[in-house]
């Protein structure tokens, strides 16, 4: 008796490190919120140099607004593309995978740093005399928020005015 057989490939699929669009949406809307006060000073700037200048001096005005604003939006797109990278590699270090040589260093420095701070508040706590009443205690600690991540600001995709 012949068993006919089926030969089946199994494919892991590679884990996906890629942030999802929502993810994206958001870290632009944050780059966009903490560049935008340097965009509203620009033309604040550019509307107040319009105001006392010729025309000839109006062009160069001008000049100048859009190469601030060009370093503004290239500011913007740095940052992007830097937390965007960053969130790839922490989401393969978590995940156990092999992690890019430079950014590897740069999260286990800053694990490090947590690990001594928290080492540093906790035992802190254990080394001070009991206070009656609240009296000395030391207040709970902040929960560590991480430094601002920015987004690349709406402007960057308009058209100038």
């Amino acid at each position: 008796m012949t068993t006919l057989g089926r030969r089946v490939n199994i494919r892991f699929a590679a884990p996906d490190f890629e942030p999802e669009g929502e993810w994206k949406t958001s870290l632009r809307q944050r780059i966009e919120d903490s560049l935008k006060p340097a965009a509203e000073k620009l033309k604040r700037e550019l509307t107040e140099k319009l105001k006392a200048l010729s025309p000839p001096e109006v062009s160069k005005a001008q000049a100048d607004y859009d190469n601030a604003m060009g370093e503004l939006r290239r500011t913007a797109n740095e940052q992007y593309h830097l937390f965007l990278e960053r969130e790839r590699q922490e989401r393969r270090w978590a995940a156990g995978e092999k992690v890019d040589e430079k950014w590897a260093e740069i999260l286990m420095k800053e694990q490090q740093a947590l690990s001594e701070k928290y080492k540093k508040g906790s035992m802190g706590k254990y080394n001070q005399p009991t206070a009656t009443r609240g009296e000395g205690r030391s207040q709970p600690p902040s929960s560590a928020k991480a430094p601002d991540q920015p987004s690349l600001p709406e402007f960057i995709a308009k058209d100038r005015t």
